[in-house]
């Protein structure tokens, strides 16, 4: 009854559907150029986290902390890099601990293959079609108006349009 319209766009070459299809230098010279101009973003932004960390008193912070008559306190000289290895040692630990207790293990059940009877069955097809259809990599599966599948047809990679073919 009411059929599609034949789509008119074809395939659009700068769309990049499969980066990695792309040549390795051309991937990374565009990475270092995303870096570049997010760099450039969070610098535009420099002045005014700096002005919030004054009002906020950061720069009083610093000066009681660390630049006080220019003493330094003991207790940070050796208090900080004890809790920043402990920290990396703790870090450290849990993930050994994790990739101990997980080595070797699956931890999801395998899912049995749906042979071609159910998946006829249950989309209410022929054995053909669904024949048809476990044969394909990427299908569209053509309904009629009851919403059982008549048709499908191969998806190609250069854009063509795709031949459908009933079963």
């Amino acid at each position: 009854m009411n059929a599609k319209p034949k789509s008119t766009r074809r395939f659009d070459s700068r769309l990049i559907r499969k980066s990695r299809n792309q040549p390795r230098l051309q991937r990374t010279a565009w990475g270092f150029v995303t870096l570049a101009f997010w760099g450039f973003y969070f610098y535009l932004w420099a002045p005014l986290v700096t002005a919030i960390s004054w009002l906020l008193g950061g720069r009083l912070a610093w000066l009681q902390l660390y630049e006080y008559k220019q003493s330094i306190d003991p207790f940070l000289v050796i208090a900080l890099p004890i809790m920043l290895v402990c920290s990396a040692v703790l870090l450290i630990a849990w993930a050994e601990y994790n990739r101990f207790r997980f080595a070797g293990k699956e931890r999801r059940n395998p899912r049995q293959d749906v042979t071609r009877e159910e998946m006829a069955r249950d989309l209410g097809a022929t054995p053909a079609l669904a024949a048809e259809l476990l044969s394909g990599k990427a299908v569209t599966l053509h309904m009629d108006d009851h919403a059982r599948p008549v048709g499908l047809s191969h998806q190609g990679l250069d854009g063509a349009e795709p031949v459908a073919r009933l079963a």
